[in-house]
């Protein structure tokens, strides 16, 4: 039984360091199949902009942020978070990410011309009994 335990520590570093490429593998994988969902998603809101929310707004729960919108397009920042996404209709759908990775997922629209109300969703894409209040108010 003795002789045995000189290979453990090399038995251990080839479970804990061989399954590393799986790893990084599957969780790639995870990535690319929650961003094609969340671009999916964006794509299939398709209708013309009716409201544009360019600007610098704030939120209690979220920060600071800043959107620009061009046509329907959307990009900007919202607290630590990178913003993408699209107006269609009277509701802007935005991806909110970091780095590449989107963790949530959002529909607000503008109740108010200072004012964006909606719900965000960590799930993407956006699901609504999922979704938790979310306030921005316009700052100019």
């Amino acid at each position: 039984m003795r002789r045995w335990l000189f290979l453990l520590p090399a038995m251990l570093a080839v479970v804990m360091f061989g399954g590393c490429t799986v790893v990084n593998e599957v969780r790639d994988e995870r990535y690319n199949i929650n961003n094609r969902a969340g671009e999916s998603w964006l794509s299939d809101q398709s209708a013309p902009a009716k409201i544009d929310i360019s600007g610098r707004w704030v939120s209690r729960d979220w920060g600071s942020a800043r959107f620009h919108q061009s046509g329907r397009r959307v990009t900007g920042t919202l607290g630590d978070y990178s913003v993408r996404g699209v107006v269609s209709g009277s509701k802007a759908y935005l991806l909110i990410a970091s780095g590449d990775w989107y963790y949530y997922s959002a529909i607000v629209e503008k109740t108010r011309s200072d004012l964006l109300t909606g719900r965000f969703s960590r799930v993407i894409p956006f699901v609504n009994v999922l979704g938790r209040p979310m306030r921005l108010q316009k700052q100019d």
